[in-house]
């Protein structure tokens, strides 16, 4: 019985785990093998969960920052710090950003970090990801210092921009100071 034991406990963690999608993914890991577990054939639910949220930090040095948790951007300012103001994305809004994550399909293992690593870049872009959705919560965090994108990685940035674009038309934003100096 003693010898059943340990091998029953790590069938039963290995089933639990593997019913329970692992969220956390991130693109520093040295290890591939500590990544997601989450599958390709994971989908995202296709209604919008009520408690869908999300919160990005980005820019040379994640400074900028588009959180619809607390409802709030915030604005690199370079050499003035950062600026925040409120933000109200709304409904049909939110819905499109939701449709571009599900065509993206975050709910998978997401490919972040490059296989080869060309050149070192500096200053480089980096992107930190917190997505909320039925309870669940998901990281993803990725860089371009290796001057190198993953497909999935340029996706990310790609519905990044758009949310941009969107959060740039506000009045709250528009209002926030101008950027004094700049990264080299």
């Amino acid at each position: 019985m003693r010898l059943l034991l340990p091998f029953i406990s790590m069938l039963l963690l290995s089933f639990l785990t593997s019913c329970a999608p692992n969220a956390s993914v991130s693109s520093k890991s040295p290890d591939k093998s500590n990544r997601s577990t989450i599958t390709a054939a994971a989908q995202m639910p296709e209604a919008r969960p009520a408690d869908f949220a999300f919160s990005v930090r980005f820019g040379i040095t994640g400074k900028h920052e588009i959180n619809t948790f607390d409802g709030t951007v915030t604005k690199d300012l370079v050499l003035n710090g950062t600026a925040k103001a409120e933000l109200v994305l709304t409904d049909s809004e939110m819905a499109d950003i939701y449709a571009r994550m599900r065509t993206i399909n975050i709910y998978r293992e997401l490919e972040l970090e490059p296989d080869r690593k060309n050149c070192a870049k500096t200053p480089f872009d980096e992107e930190h990801w917190q997505i909320r959705m039925d309870g669940a919560q998901f990281s993803f965090d990725w860089d371009d210092e290796a001057c190198e994108t993953t497909k999935d990685a340029k996706q990310l940035k790609e519905l990044r921009s758009y949310i941009f674009e969107l959060v740039k038309t506000k009045q709250a934003y528009l209002e926030l100071p101008e950027a004094v100096g700049g990264y080299d």
